[in-house]
């Protein structure tokens, strides 16, 4: 199995490796989790194993205390209502505020393209890749801002969002209500509205989409 990882970023890919199976749901929140475990499932060293354990605490994804287990980290209804929705609120809608005058039509395109692959995710019952597309979709809102200090800020949270998204809505069934959500966003985010209407658009979509299920994560 340690054929397919290539030595000069072993710590990375065993990290996405771990990471893949949180966001496919295959490691559960809370789950403990051992080097001995995933240098045994990858065939490789426990000290890369320990060195990528390192990498997802770090982006919020594993926890461990001294001398017991490392586990999933978990999210809560708290976590989210307190801190992600108004962070992205701030996040996002300051990138659209800052950035939206500057849309080419190759960035309209690419949202456009986005919601392409959410409509097949959804005829698919595709959670996963529904998930991947939606912090896509939201995350070149941020990128097309330009703006280097915002996008770290995104990027230091992004994966919180994603569990955020997967424990949530992997409980709540409602893609075909949250394509519907996304369809109305970028029909108003791509037909040269107003700012005005954009930020209002996007400030509805991010609390209205999450506070009727928020409730499911506890």
């Amino acid at each position: 199995m340690s054929g397919k990882f290539s030595k000069s970023s072993l710590k990375q890919q065993i990290a996405e490796e771990i990471k893949k199976m949180i966001f496919e749901g295959k490691l559960k929140q809370g789950e403990k989790i051992t080097e001995q475990q995933v240098s045994q499932s990858l065939g490789v060293s426990r000290t890369s194993v320990r060195e990528a354990v390192l990498l997802l605490e770090q982006e919020g994804l594993l926890i461990s205390e001294a001398y017991k287990d490392t586990k999933v980290t978990t999210i809560s209804q708290e976590e989210v209502l307190e801190i992600l929705i108004p962070m992205r609120l701030q996040i996002e809608t300051f990138a659209l505020k800052k950035g939206l005058s500057t849309w080419r039509e190759d960035t309209k395109t690419q949202f456009e393209t986005i919601l392409e692959g959410m409509r097949k995710a959804t005829a698919y019952k595709d959670l996963s890749m529904f998930i991947e597309l939606d912090i896509q979709l939201h995350g070149l809102i941020v990128q097309a801002s330009g703006l280097e200090n915002v996008i770290r800020i995104w990027e230091s949270i992004v994966n919180r969002i994603r569990l955020h998204f997967l424990h949530q809505n992997s409980r709540s069934g409602t893609m075909e209500k949250w394509l519907q959500e996304h369809e109305e966003l970028v029909t108003i985010l791509v037909s040269n509205s107003s700012l005005e209407v954009a930020l209002e658009a996007l400030k509805s979509h991010i609390v209205d989409t999450n506070l009727p299920d928020v409730y499911l994560l506890d």
